[in-house]
């Protein structure tokens, strides 16, 4: 699979799977701008998928994402939990994997991500012993993108006085990602098993997506190169709308297809954590090309 798999770091630098996007995620395009804005020239990644893609598949990218009997009704689930459109009348199995409750169940124990409980009216109990164990707690969408639903609970009164959520949601440990005064959540990508790129996304506030964007490097310390930079803004289409969108583009994306901000420093992870997210990113790669869909556990939407 063709696979964007989110991570955020803990103290003591340990990296925490947060959420793993199939089908066609973005990422690659924001990969190459942060390293045009590092290097002054394209990063080569598109040229890279489209070797693996022959490679492995015998076909162009295109092909392969073409040959895709799920990608139809993935689109159509995205805008739906965008708040556009309606649920497709027929989920496939795979499509179980944008529930971040599935991806939990599926991953635990095999890479690490942060201890998660459903959050409901029956399941108080649980949610107050996760909150007493971690501290504080993320309250999320079990899918959906954009940090829609995101909050933080720090006091068991929260709990009892949020509603039950129209919305399924899970409540995780929280993980409070930040380097030099930015919170940051990191984008790995993979495909066919292979490990292709990592970029940053630094904020001022959790959640760090849509934040200014940054090229990430190994090296022998953690921080960014330069605390106070520069950005450089980019407006053009993505590689990835014009693969799966052709010439119209829905207007609820058009700043998630379209627009990025790229910042002139760049994230060094020290070469221990760079191995682990990439061990992390192989064997979820691994998990997810060698799954059997209709086994998954059911979704909340099917």
């Amino acid at each position: 699979m063709y696979l964007g798999i989110d991570f955020l770091i803990g103290s003591g630098l340990r990296p925490f799977v947060v959420d793993v996007n199939i089908g066609l995620p973005g990422g690659a395009q924001e990969y190459d701008r942060t390293f045009l804005v590092r290097a002054g020239v394209r990063s080569g990644i598109f040229e890279d998928i489209e070797a693996i893609s022959r490679a492995c598949y015998g076909k162009p990218f295109r092909g392969y994402l073409d040959s895709l009997p799920f990608l139809p009704p993935l689109k159509a689930f995205k805008l739906w939990t965008d708040g556009e459109g309606l649920l497709p009348a027929v989920t496939p199995p795979v499509l179980r994997l944008e529930d971040k409750w599935v991806q939990y169940r599926v991953l635990k124990g095999r890479v690490p991500m942060p201890a998660t409980v459903l959050f409901d009216a029956a399941r108080q109990a649980a949610a107050r012993s996760l909150l007493e164990r971690c501290g504080s707690l993320v309250v999320k969408r079990r899918t959906g993108r954009g940090g829609r639903g995101f909050g933080i609970v720090r006091e068991p009164r929260e709990l009892r006085r949020r509603p039950d959520p129209a919305w399924p949601m899970i409540l995780q440990e929280h993980v409070d990602s930040r380097v030099d005064g930015h919170v940051f959540s990191l984008r790995a990508l993979a495909f066919a098993g292979r490990f292709l790129c990592v970029y940053a996304s630094l904020a001022r506030s959790a959640p760090s997506n849509h934040g200014v964007l940054a090229y990430v490097e190994p090296g022998n310390r953690f921080g960014l190169t330069d605390r106070a930079f520069e950005t450089v803004s980019f407006h053009e289409r993505s590689w990835e709308a014009g693969l799966g969108f052709g010439d119209t583009t829905p207007a609820c994306l058009g700043h998630n297809l379209y627009e990025d901000t790229v910042g002139r420093t760049s994230l060094v992870l020290p070469e221990s954590l760079w191995t682990e997210i990439r061990a992390a990113v192989l064997e979820i790669g691994h998990i997810y090309d060698t799954l059997a869909p209709a086994s998954l556990p059911r979704a909340f939407f099917g």
